[in-house]
């Protein structure tokens, strides 16, 4: 089955597009025909780095609506990474249900996952169990815990009403690492692939040994 995998939180600033280039590299690590789609207009990262990525763009003007139509046209040749800017929940799932994409893609085998990466703030808990009661269960969500953005856990893991959101639809839970922030500062301003740095020379090699084991955890 092909997968479209929405790389989403929402919220701006939670590391959307960093968890985007860690599964564009385990793709290419694990040599996985995949496409990666870059739908933020105002800080287009992964087309900035990537150069066969894509671009297309989400809109709530009907004059637009077939814009993003070539995610679920890639779908039927290969893996799709798509990242989501801020504050798209409305567009995208508009975009899904008025085309009847879940159906659609039932018919030809192709699925959506919804990667929604937080930063463990109560905004984007509740943006979680939003999307969450949106779908249904009719497209599994996989919640990341962005230890980049947030190391203290315990609001979300003692917050009721997503724990339970969490049991009654099945949620996967990922631990995303934290890479130190001058590793993390100068690989985005340099617009590195993981690859790249991992053999970036000025790192050392104690720094570039940081960054595998990141890369390691981080698939």
């Amino acid at each position: 089955m092909a997968i479209i995998n929405l790389i989403d939180g929402e919220k701006g600033g939670v590391g959307k597009s960093w968890v985007a280039r860690a599964m564009i590299q385990y793709a290419i690590d694990h040599n996985i025909i995949h496409v990666g789609i870059e739908t933020d207009r105002s800080n287009p990262t992964l087309f900035n780095i990537y150069k066969d990525c894509k671009v297309a763009f989400f809109s709530e003007n009907e004059k637009l609506a077939d814009t993003p139509d070539l995610i679920f046209d890639y779908a039927f040749k290969k893996m799709v990474i798509v990242n989501l800017p801020a504050q798209v929940h409305r567009a995208v799932s508009t975009w899904i249900d008025a085309k009847g994409l879940l159906e659609l893609g039932k018919e030809n085998n192709i699925s959506f996952v919804k990667w929604f990466v937080s930063d463990g703030e109560s905004d984007s808990i509740e943006l979680f169990i939003n999307s969450l009661e949106h779908y249904q269960g009719y497209i599994p969500h996989v919640f990341i815990k962005n230890f980049g953005r947030c190391d203290e856990w315990e609001y979300f893991n003692n917050h009721e009403g997503i724990q339970k959101a969490i049991s009654e639809y099945g949620v996967t839970i990922i631990d995303f690492p934290k890479l130190g922030d001058a590793k993390r500062i100068e690989i985005n301003a340099k617009r590195m692939m993981f690859s790249h740095a991992l053999n970036y020379a000025e790192f050392g090699i104690i720094g570039r040994n940081q960054i595998k084991t990141f890369a390691h955890v981080g698939k």
